[in-house]
């Protein structure tokens, strides 16, 4: 049988393989390592990819959000509020294993790997699985619709800024403070979290 070294790296070839195949049927999406990586032009958006976790002997999704688009506007609308990602440059970054990607591999959030040792079938399941759990989440950063404010209600915790990127997503969607689609986003205490002050910033970014 296989060393499990040797089973990892057949895993991970088959994953690469797997993740280009679907990405050369998105425009706009490259592989890069075990990463999709969504771009506008040169512009890099949004990423999700696959991160190994030795002592687990398996694999966490992870989920970037980098609109440069997005930072800025958040970054002037910051009304004093801090980001909360350790790094300054992204919106958004969570893994499964976080609890921040519902879906991925039950509560862990952790594919182990299969003791059949069959590479093939595992790397289609990550693949599947990642497809599923992030994706379409990073590619919503393309276009921006309306429902990506119901994933940063769901997801807040993990958004640098929540209340500023649903002012960005209903700014660039021409909606106005009173639309019923943003109504239960701004009634949650997870995105108007300095209650009046927020209602305040609301005002004053969407027009009345």
């Amino acid at each position: 049988m296989e060393t499990d070294a040797a089973y990892k790296i057949a895993v991970e070839r088959q994953v690469r393989a797997r993740m280009a195949d679907v990405a050369a049927s998105h425009p706009g999406v490259r592989t890069r390592g075990l990463d999709w990586v969504v771009r506008e032009g040169k512009t890099e958006l949004a990423s999700a990819g696959l991160y190994p976790l030795r002592a687990a002997r398996g694999w966490a999704a992870s989920l970037v959000v980098q609109c440069p688009t997005a930072l800025a506007f958040c970054g002037t609308w910051a009304d004093g509020s801090v980001s909360t990602q350790p790094n300054p440059d992204l919106l958004m970054a969570t893994m499964s294993s976080a609890h921040g990607m519902p879906g991925f591999a039950g509560h862990s959030g952790v594919i182990v790997r299969a003791g059949t040792h069959d590479a093939d079938a595992l790397a289609a399941h990550l693949v599947d699985r990642l497809a599923a759990a992030a994706l379409a989440r990073a590619l919503a950063w393309r276009e921006v619709p309306v429902a990506l404010v119901d994933d940063v209600v769901a997801h807040a915790a993990f958004y640098a800024w929540p209340l500023q990127t649903v002012l960005y997503i209903a700014t660039r969607n021409g909606l106005r403070a009173d639309d019923p689609r943003l109504r239960d986003a701004l009634q949650r205490r997870a995105i108007m979290r300095r209650g009046q002050r927020d209602q305040t910033l609301v005002q004053r970014v969407l027009p009345a």
